[in-house]
């Protein structure tokens, strides 16, 4: 699985948790559309730090959309250079 392909998937797991529909998450939907307040950002960059073991400084993660977290999270992993635009 690409590295983006993996981002989203952690993005589309945490949105689901939070009841909402599968369909709606397309890198153009903007995270607050979504469900996702300033608090749930904070937990959606903690699962992202589990998931790939990275760290994430919260002043920098400033996504307003599914595809600006997934190439935030993306640039941040080591073999970024082999993922693909989602």
């Amino acid at each position: 699985m690409m590295r983006n392909e993996e981002v989203l998937t952690v993005v589309r797991e945490f949105v689901e948790g939070l009841g909402q529909d599968a369909n709606k998450i397309v890198p153009e939907a903007r995270l607050t559309e979504l469900g996702i307040d300033s608090l749930q950002a904070v937990d959606l960059v903690f699962r992202f730090e589990e998931r790939f073991e990275i760290e994430i400084p919260m002043e920098d993660f400033r996504a307003t959309t599914v595809g600006e977290a997934i190439d935030y999270v993306s640039r941040l992993l080591p073999d970024s250079q082999a993922s693909q635009p989602v």
